[in-house]
């Protein structure tokens, strides 16, 4: 009995630290392209992005370390800042209708970057 305890204990355990690992960077939910009022003026088509990086990279000199990625800068507020610069590029714009999202991500150096990019038409 008391095996069977230890052995449910250790399985709790390591749920535990994998809930506490996959659980802590993450970020809040981001409403991308929030709802255009009821009458709206076209002003032409949108285009902002924004990139990230995660810092600290094993990768290039050992592959089995590639999840040594654990220091995010500009990486949870990149889509907002695609958003907020696809808004801003057209002239009068306070939003986007018909928005898409295209994200790319390369190694280098010392880490990964992850770029996004959005595009839509501006609206007023």
């Amino acid at each position: 009995m008391r095996k069977i305890g230890r052995a449910v204990f250790a399985a709790l355990l390591c749920a535990g630290c994998v809930c506490v690992c996959v659980c802590g960077c993450a970020s809040d939910l981001v409403n991308i392209a929030p709802r255009p009022p009821e009458n709206f003026q076209k002003l032409g088509q949108a285009k902002g992005s924004a990139c990230g990086s995660l810092l600290i990279d094993g990768f290039w000199w050992w592959p089995q370390l590639a999840t040594w990625n654990f220091i995010p800068i500009g990486l949870n507020s990149r889509v907002e800042r695609a958003y907020q610069e696809a808004v801003s590029s057209v002239s009068g714009a306070t939003g986007l209708i018909n928005v898409t999202m295209e994200e790319r991500w390369y190694w280098w150096v010392i880490g990964n970057a992850r770029c996004v990019t959005v595009t839509g038409e501006a609206v007023r």
